[in-house]
């Protein structure tokens, strides 16, 4: 909704106003929109300046259409003698979500959204969510890693947790076409910069924690901050609750760290004691999983399609805060037996008789490696061949890591190119290589990704699996600068010879 300069400060007091252009009234200055961007901004927009932009700040204000920009207090950059120019004591970027959810009418107030937030399985389980809720009659849409999805809108954002004002946007469509009930990922990135404040979430779900964006965060320390404020902005009008795993890296300390410091919350835990769910009866094949959760004299036996040990909690977890959302039980378990597959996660390709397959998985980080390996393992396959690199321009640190941890666990290992952006993709090769042990080779090294999948299907025998790990659900390679069409579910298919 459109407003003026006035009733926005009279809304956010916070805001200084410390320069009016001259003859220019406060009622007369009006605001269509927020943005942090300024390629998106049009001439009544307010321009966020985020501290994020360091030394490109004075060259965004130039290029900005808005005709108001609001700087953190003390900002020493030059703005045009046309624009009016608001101050704000933090980083602009904090105070955007809360300005976006205001002028787009506050559309999350409207709606019941779940978060979820943890290294891996965020986007399982927000699908897993968005399958079960659909079955429950509920209108619901989808925000995350894949995009953005709801009646017969999918859109891609690039991000899998928007910027405030994209993200405000996106909940004004969706309640106006009818949508109530919304899960979104919520990336480290998108908390720390504020990307969900101002945003009314009822339930927070936490996955897991386990080594990933230091090229972002200083450390893990910081990485744990980030992930527990989501609990931390929960909306506690509206009887918020928290659903986690405290078997899993990280779930004990976030259990603990919630229950400090925000005792009134309520959480629903997985395997931690006996006073939370349990899972047992586990069984594992290629065929399916099934297991048991329970708590007290409440048990409910759950089968599933969806592979993997990983898929007990992933499913166990959205069984929970199901039952948060007040889902009936029995339909959850129907539910729960045939879950479209989820792109690049666990993705199963078999070649055309079906006797040998590959699995295809957004695995980019150790502790994610190491489980879909292990996984894949669990399936007991004839041979297991793990491929995969490392993205460039990322966390280097990493990179050895996950070599041992292929060699370790597979049959042989192809190292191949990921994104390698910027950097030479042999040298990203001679790292990851470096963390063999002393006379381990790999059954191949070959940049050319297409390439080494093709080979990697060659070299497959009957009964065998070939694990494509790091890119997933991406139809995309980054090679320097360049974004190049590329799909590893389709050059899976093409060498098995099905596409």
């Amino acid at each position: 909704m459109k407003t003026n300069l006035t009733k926005l400060l009279r809304e956010f007091p916070e805001l200084k106003p410390v320069r009016v252009s001259d003859n220019v009234s406060l009622d007369s200055v009006e605001i269509d929109y927020v943005r942090s961007d300024s390629r998106q901004t049009n001439v009544n927009d307010l321009f966020c300046v985020p501290e994020s932009s360091s030394s490109r700040k004075q060259e965004f204000i130039s290029n900005a259409k808005a005709s108001v920009i609001l700087l953190k207090s003390g900002s020493d950059v030059l703005v045009p003698e046309s624009k009016t120019v608001l101050e704000y004591g933090d980083d602009p970027e904090r105070i955007q979500g809360p300005i976006a959810s205001f002028l787009s009418g506050h559309p999350s107030r409207e709606m019941e959204i779940v978060a979820v937030t943890g290294t891996n399985g965020k986007t399982s389980l927000t699908n897993i969510l968005y399958s079960l809720a659909k079955d429950q009659g509920k209108r619901c849409g989808l925000i995350g890693t894949i995009g953005v999805k709801f009646g017969d809108s999918l859109i891609d954002t690039g991000y899998t947790t928007p910027d405030a004002s994209s993200l405000n946007e996106i909940l004004r469509k969706m309640k106006d076409e009818g949508i109530n009930l919304v899960f979104m990922e919520a990336s480290s990135h998108g908390l720390k910069l504020g990307r969900m404040n101002g945003i009314s979430i009822r339930a927070g779900v936490f996955t897991n924690l386990t080594q990933d964006h230091l090229d972002f965060h200083p450390d893990m320390d910081d990485y744990f901050e980030s992930k527990f404020r989501l609990f931390e902005i929960l909306d506690f009008s509206r009887a918020p609750f928290g659903v986690l795993d405290r078997a899993s890296a990280g779930g004990s300390e976030m259990f603990d760290r919630i229950r400090r410091e925000i005792p009134e919350l309520t959480i629903h835990a997985l395997d931690g004691s006996a006073d939370d769910w349990r899972t047992h009866n586990v069984s594992l094949s290629l065929q399916g999983t099934s297991y048991s959760v329970f708590k007290g004299n409440l048990s409910f036996g759950i089968e599933t399609n969806l592979l993997g040990s990983f898929n007990v909690r992933n499913t166990a977890l959205a069984f929970l805060t199901g039952r948060g959302l007040g889902f009936d039980e029995t339909a959850m378990c129907d539910s729960l037996r045939t879950v479209p597959q989820i792109p690049g996660r666990f993705q199963i390709v078999y070649d055309k008789d079906r006797s040998r397959m590959a699995v295809v998985d957004y695995a980019h980080t150790p502790d994610a490696l190491e489980n879909i390996i292990r996984n894949v393992r669990d399936s007991k396959p004839k041979q297991l061949i793990t491929l995969f690199g490392c993205g460039g321009d990322r966390d280097r640190t990493k990179r050895p890591k996950m070599a041992r941890i292929a060699e370790e666990l597979s049959d042989e290992v192809i190292l191949t190119s990921d994104n390698p952006r910027t950097e030479e993709p042999e040298s990203i090769l001679d790292e990851i290589q470096a963390g063999f042990s002393n006379g381990f080779r790999p059954l191949l090294r070959e940049a050319d990704r297409a390439k080494a999948i093709l080979r990697g299907v060659e070299l497959l025998v009957e009964g065998g699996c070939l694990l494509v790990a790091g890119k997933g659900h991406e139809e995309y390679q980054i090679i320097g600068r360049e974004k190049r069409r590329f799909s590893d579910v389709e050059e899976v298919q093409k060498a098995f010879g099905i596409f």
